[in-house]
């Protein structure tokens, strides 16, 4: 049973940051929460939307997203993909049509993926865990055209950079990033860190842990990834998974003791 109070619908879990979790039945008896977040900008009726959620979550996500942006000049402006994998970018093709004027936000190393459908089961590792299991992960068969897309890397400058920021965090996949919410020192790491039951099927008390091994392409990267976004405690506050039990996050202290834990000497 999920009762977060963010189930199907967006709430405002900080101001000008709304977040909606959906249900992903991922196989028979395994379902995990996935969370999407709408961003308010700085300019009346500007909005941004982090992920887009499973390509069988497309009906709810859009019904949740009218429910917010209820005024007749209210846009999504942009869609800030954290990374290609289809629980992140099943929407997108429909946001795009529904908002002509909308761009893609990606990281450049993942427009492949995203754009001309390169299969993340290409990459190579430095574990045998996703090396072995990469073929049986789902694959996205999103495929968005260039002129859509907006490729970004640390430190560029674009139309929402005084509301969000995009921060790398490779690892997971080769162009992960993170989107950093400035007044609300919050940030939205994608899969760079979970906060789901240790085994799902079993309980729903949330667990810090790091990405999905089986659909981690470099798992040292994505361990230098965590340690990253432990570096930004002057700007963070919380920290948003996307993949979350929790209904208000996890504050940044919970992953700098997670990542550096306390020697037991």
């Amino acid at each position: 049973m999920y009762d977060l109070p963010d189930l199907d619908r967006f709430v405002e879990v900080r101001p000008g940051l709304f977040r909606c979790t959906i249900i992903w039945p991922v196989a028979p008896g395994v379902a995990v929460p996935v969370s999407t977040f709408l961003v308010k900008g700085d300019i009346p009726h500007d909005w941004a939307l982090i992920d887009s959620g499973a390509p069988m979550q497309v009906e709810t996500l859009l019904k949740a997203i009218d429910q917010v942006l209820t005024h007749e000049k209210d846009s999504i402006r942009f869609v800030c993909i954290t990374h290609a994998h289809i629980d992140h970018t099943g929407a997108a093709p429909a946001l795009l049509e529904k908002y002509p004027g909308s761009k893609v936000v990606i990281h450049e190393d993942e427009k492949p993926f995203i754009c001309d459908g390169k299969s993340f089961r290409s990459c190579t590792s430095d574990t045998w865990t996703f090396t072995l299991l990469k073929h049986f992960s789902h694959e996205s068969n999103v495929k968005l055209p260039d002129d859509r897309t907006l490729t970004l890397r640390d430190g560029d400058k674009w139309e929402f950079e005084h509301v969000l920021k995009l921060v790398e965090t490779q690892g997971h996949t080769p162009g992960s990033v993170s989107y950093l919410h400035i007044p609300s020192r919050s940030i939205m790491v994608g899969d760079a860190i979970m906060n789901i039951a240790a085994y799902p099927m079993l309980s729903k008390i949330p667990c810090i842990s790091g990405p999905l091994a089986m659909s981690t392409c470099h798992w040292g990267n994505a361990m230098k990834a965590i340690e990253k976004i432990t570096t930004l405690k002057d700007e963070v506050d919380t920290v948003f998974p996307a993949h979350d039990y929790n209904p208000d996050g996890i504050h940044i202290q919970k992953v700098h003791e997670f990542h550096f834990p306390p020697s037991s000497l």
